[in-house]
């Protein structure tokens, strides 16, 4: 992988970061705001529908005793009654003395059990404010139906017990502000990664058309007579540099629609021994006389695995390995190429090797999924072939031979069902001397 694509999923890892830390902000600021503005209308409410009703003591002091009882001032009794209040003043005994606006359905006279009823909630269904003035007991109610009276009481070991879980409550905020801020960076992710392939899959249809029109010309032009044999060779270059670019949209299309699980697999028995036998042939038959070799070493079980997977993708794998080990081949001699097939209960291993150069030790990092240190070289196809067997729920694991060379190991589950081998050998050797 290079500089570039290490920086860029970089970038990418702190911009998602980014995101996640400014969405908990704004979510909990949200959450604040709303809370605050809440008690805030409440308050308003409160402040607009509670109407200021007239208390035992502003009575008392608008009430003078005279030798015939006692008398209200004018204002304090047009105020009574314009806001449907009335009151009355009770003696020592219980007794009415004084009342303004008295119903008709109220007693002139109370024990002390109705005086200590009327002092916590209601009077025949008024709400009533009481005041004690010397030996007498004034009493103001208000209108029906317009205050609900109840008095509140708290044991200490409830206020106690809530102090001891209002953090908890806090926390439980906490983890509700940070569930939604995750649920949402998820969100943006995944929009943002669909709207990655999309544009990945209409870059790969888009250029589709032109890529086949120029590949066309090209062949025509190195296959025609009239041109001279530099023109051809530069004809040739052009349709060959046409295929890489063919090769690098398809390829970056795969790789984008395998690691975010759009690659539907098109599932059915395979038998591992003949797509290796099938995939070996095919490059030996493309590869010049003696620049190849090939050894496949299938024993009598090995013969008999049968895989439920996606035979193309299968033999793409195979195919992006056979090119590596011959794209970044550096040997004078003939490349060998060695492939295995092993039955390990309910897995498989397909051994892919080679006589290379091997892997640097930062490709291995980045090849076996650890976190490279450092840029490495352009790994596109191996990385390809990870993920074609992760779809596949196995695994790769990608090494250098302790006597050179490097190698993949892809692990499979295979099925349980059986099938007779093809013949008895258990080493075949392929070859173009």
């Amino acid at each position: 992988m290079g500089k570039r694509t290490v920086l860029k999923k970089s970038v990418t890892g702190i911009r998602i970061f980014s995101y996640s830390v400014f969405t908990f902000v704004m979510i909990a600021g949200l959450t604040l705001a709303v809370n605050i503005t809440f008690f805030i209308l409440l308050a308003l409410q409160y402040h607009q529908v509670m109407p200021r009703y007239i208390k035992g003591e502003e009575v008392i002091e608008e009430l003078t005793p005279t030798q015939d009882g006692y008398r209200l001032s004018d204002r304090m009794g047009r105020q009574l009654d314009e806001k449907g209040q009335w009151a009355m003043l009770l003696d020592e005994t219980g007794r009415v003395v004084w009342s303004h606006g008295r119903p008709e359905e109220i007693g002139d006279s109370y024990t002390v059990s109705d005086i200590a009823r009327m002092s916590r909630w209601y009077l025949e269904d008024y709400p009533v404010y009481m005041r004690v003035w010397e030996d007498s007991v004034m009493v103001v109610a208000i209108p029906r139906n317009s205050m609900w009276k109840y008095n509140l009481e708290f044991p200490i070991s409830w206020i106690e017990y809530f102090k001891r879980i209002w953090y908890w409550m806090l926390l439980f905020d906490f983890l509700w502000i940070l569930t939604l801020a995750v649920v949402f960076t998820r969100r943006w992710s995944k929009s943002r990664e669909q709207a990655r392939i999309e544009w990945i899959a209409g870059i790969s249809h888009d250029t589709r058309t032109p890529l086949a029109v120029a590949l066309g010309y090209a062949d025509a032009l190195e296959s025609g007579g009239h041109l001279s044999g530099e023109e051809r060779q530069k004809a040739a270059v052009i349709r060959h540099q046409c295929m890489v670019m063919k090769e690098l949209i398809e390829d970056l299309n795969l790789t984008s629609r395998l690691e975010y699980s759009m690659q539907a697999l098109r599932m059915e028995e395979v038998h591992p021994a003949a797509v290796l036998r099938e995939v070996a042939a095919a490059f030996l038959d493309d590869a010049g006389e003696g620049t190849l070799e090939i050894e496949m070493d299938l024993d009598r079980q090995a013969e008999g695995i049968v895989l439920m997977a996606d035979r193309q993708l299968l033999v793409r794998a195979l195919r992006n390995l056979f090119h590596n080990s011959l794209r970044h081949s550096e040997q004078t001699d003939t490349t060998v190429i060695r492939l295995g097939l092993r039955e390990e209960k309910r897995f498989c291993r397909i051994l892919f090797a080679d006589n290379g150069i091997g892997y640097s030790d930062e490709m291995l990092r980045q090849l076996n999924g650890r976190k490279s240190r450092q840029p490495v070289q352009n790994i596109r196809g191996l990385g390809i072939v990870s993920r074609i067997v992760q779809a596949h729920g196995g695994q790769t694991v990608f090494g250098n031979g302790a006597q050179g060379g490097s190698f993949c190991e892809m692990r499979f589950r295979k099925r349980s069902k059986k099938v007779s081998y093809r013949d008895n050998t258990s080493l075949q050797h392929y070859t173009i001397d």
